[in-house]
């Protein structure tokens, strides 16, 4: 693979250290709790041989009908990792034991293929939310979005060299019934000859994608199949866990937008592997968040940072409602 792409293909995969601390691997002696992982492709036909990694370190594959098998030794929330070769990897959260014996079903889409930001015929949803409305399945949202705001981001890797993505997102609408419309921008920075539009209807309380809309490049728009196992709803944090991670406070951050006071909140995510937020001290920005980043085994994975946001004025570009 071109260095040129290995932005978009570590974008698609967030690293999974599996190396385990001595205590996890006490814990794990006792695999008291277990779920079950079906993995299908976008035709909803299992695919074999899929890697299942978990954050407590345990390793394994889906059999001939799709299906693997995760024990945990320990209760609390367990990141899990599906990778398939020509596929795009998909990373979700399980909670012990309130999942235990759950069969959870995961849907692959093929694996991101293109020079520059010319899309193939795909669903792009899996990669844009990962990085958009999820960080290693948790939500990097720490404040609420307004009707009408939006924010714009950069993502890099340690790898990306000097290739950068933006993706922008924004709360458009939300409905009578309390649904809400959510759109994407995503695009190559300084390349704006291409670009990936969509624009994404969500239940009420965000836990589901009900419809999927999307424009690329000059193409027209198309509503996209949507179904069971695509999107899982990142962990929300808990006040008392965003105090309980923060490290430093009141910190200068400079952006592209401007410079920022932060306080910076490190998050243990599995073994050897960190998430950092920094949250802002100015309530005015959508979300709270000025920057996150994964690293593992102190090198970083990709991070994400605030270069632009705006708090009112966002709509539908495909005339979704």
């Amino acid at each position: 693979m071109k260095r040129s792409m290995c932005i978009i293909w570590i974008i698609g995969v967030t690293l999974l250290v599996s190396g385990c601390n001595q205590g996890t691997r006490l814990l794990n002696k006792i695999p008291v709790n277990s779920v079950e992982v079906k993995v299908l492709d976008q035709n909803d036909t299992p695919v074999q041989g899929a890697q299942v990694q978990a954050s407590n370190g345990r390793e394994t594959t889906t059999d001939s009908e799709g299906v693997a098998k995760v024990r945990f030794g320990s209760v609390g929330i367990h990141t899990i990792s599906v990778f398939a070769d020509n596929y795009m990897p998909s990373n979700f959260v399980v909670t012990m034991p309130a999942d235990r014996g759950k069969i959870v079903t995961r849907r692959l889409t093929g694996e991101v293929r293109f020079a520059g930001l010319n899309f193939g015929a795909m669903n792009m949803y899996p990669l844009v939310f990962n990085y958009m409305f999820s960080s290693y399945g948790y939500s990097p949202q720490l404040e609420p979005y307004k009707e009408g705001q939006s924010t714009a981001w950069s993502i890099s890797s340690g790898e990306s060299d000097g290739d950068v993505l933006t993706m922008s997102k924004a709360f458009l609408k939300e409905m009578d019934d309390g649904k809400e419309w959510w759109g994407i921008e995503l695009s190559k920075m300084g390349e704006d000859d291409s670009k990936y539009v969509a624009e994404i209807l969500f239940s009420e309380d965000r836990s589901k994608i009900l419809r999927y809309r999307e424009k690329i490049g000059e193409s027209e728009v198309q509503e996209k199949p949507v179904s069971e196992g695509w999107y899982t709803q990142p962990v929300s944090l808990t006040e008392e866990s965003e105090q309980g991670a923060v490290k430093e406070e009141n910190i200068p951050l400079d952006t592209m937008k401007g410079s920022f006071k932060a306080d910076l909140l490190v998050f243990g995510i599995a073994p050897n592997t960190n998430l950092k937020i920094w949250k802002a001290k100015n309530s005015a920005v959508p979300g709270g968040v000025l920057k996150y980043e994964i690293q593992g085994d102190s090198e970083l994975v990709y991070r994400n940072e605030l270069i632009d946001f705006k708090t009112k004025g966002a709509s539908t570009m495909l005339n979704s409602y």
